[in-house]
């Protein structure tokens, strides 16, 4: 849309008119030119990724609960979470018209990352209408607990980072009826 509002402008000679964003007196091309970088820095964007948007992630659960013998009606389960690695930012040129674009095809990246929780419980029927179950869940029993990068400098160093998920240990009781 841009270009072909230039191109339109261009046909017509509108370019040379004055007029005053901002109290400025300027021309309609001067001040296309000053935006004409900011668009292309925005085209250039395209294909990039978002930030925090891993192309990758897989969730796997299982649970198991013990049918008979001293441990009957007791279980164990657990849950792995792995997401891909981060694209958090990319190197950058400067054009000749003096626009700063970003170099998509050599990405930076951050770690990927893989979290396991955990969790022990017991069941027991109460009566025939009640079931009672207690719960121990370790969230993140297993997994790194580094800050994660996830902005990068155009010269690679890492600009921000975000505090990793935290170990958690939850008991509950639960009355089913």
């Amino acid at each position: 849309m841009f270009n072909e509002t230039l191109a339109n402008l261009e046909s017509e000679n509108l370019l040379p008119i004055i007029h005053s964003p901002l109290g400025q007196e300027v021309s309609i091309g001067e001040h296309y030119g000053r935006i004409a970088t900011d668009v292309a820095a925005a085209q250039a964007k395209d294909g990039t990724v978002s930030q925090e948007l891993r192309e990758w992630r897989v969730n796997l659960i299982t649970n198991y609960t013990i049918q008979e013998g001293a441990f009957k009606d007791f279980s164990i389960g657990g849950a792995a979470r792995w997401q891909d690695d981060i694209a958090i930012g990319y190197p950058t040129i400067v054009e000749d018209n003096g626009a700063i674009l970003p170099v998509i095809s050599s990405p930076y990246f951050g770690p990927d990352e893989m979290n396991i929780d955990v969790w022990f419980s017991y069941r027991r029927k109460l009566n025939d209408n009640m079931d009672w179950k207690i719960q121990l869940n370790v969230r993140n029993a297993f997994g790194d607990d580094d800050y994660i990068p996830v902005l990068a400098n155009p010269d690679g160093r890492v600009a921000s980072f975000r505090n990793p998920n935290p170990q958690e240990f939850f008991l509950t009781n639960t009355v089913s009826f």
